[in-house]
């Protein structure tokens, strides 16, 4: 079994025996990996390689990106595909508080198997985003599963959409800035 390396400049990790003349990942030379240690219990990597967050996050992002430009269009074109679009767009809005709650709950799970705690300050900045999203999502969802999809509740779920949107782009920017976060041993 090989020795783990890691690249200094973007901390890409991979066995030394994998290991071609540069970085996969950002093509520096080989020269800037050094020896690296993996301090997660075997039982903690295998939790974290399922990527169940990774997975579950992207069923809400595609779903709160395609949620305004359906109702733009439910807007601006009233006549092309009215009743298909409304029902699609319905569909939409009621899966996305779902979906949400799948990417919100594995990523408290995320969280905790790879930092054993839910309080570090970006962590719970990232919370706080998730929370409302799942807020405006599920508040767009009642709406239509009580309202349905009518005029008068497509802007209030569009000005909801768009609050989701905003949301999730957030918890993206975040969740990009802790992902090389060194996983405590």
């Amino acid at each position: 079994m090989s020795s783990l390396v890691r690249c200094k400049a973007c901390n890409y990790i991979t066995r030394e025996s994998k290991l071609g003349e540069v970085c996969p990942a950002c093509g520096f030379q080989r020269s800037v990996f050094e020896p690296y240690e993996d301090k997660v219990s075997p039982r903690r990597r295998f939790l974290l390689n399922l990527d169940l967050h990774p997975i579950l996050v992207h069923f809400p992002q595609a779903f709160v990106s395609m949620l305004p430009p359906l109702i733009l269009a439910n807007l601006l074109l009233p006549s092309f595909y009215e009743k298909e679009l409304a029902v699609v767009t319905s569909f939409t809005a009621l899966l996305l508080p779902l979906t949400t709650v799948g990417a919100f709950l594995s990523g408290l799970f995320d969280a905790r198997i790879k930092l054993k705690r839910l309080s570090p300050p970006a962590l719970i900045r990232k919370i706080a985003a998730g929370s409302a999203l799942l807020l405006f999502s599920a508040v767009g969802g009642v709406i239509v599963a009580l309202q349905g999809f009518t005029a008068e509740t497509r802007i209030y779920v569009l000005l909801l959409s768009l609050a989701s949107l905003a949301c999730a782009v957030l918890l993206g920017m975040m969740g990009k800035r802790l992902i090389p976060v060194v996983l405590p041993g």
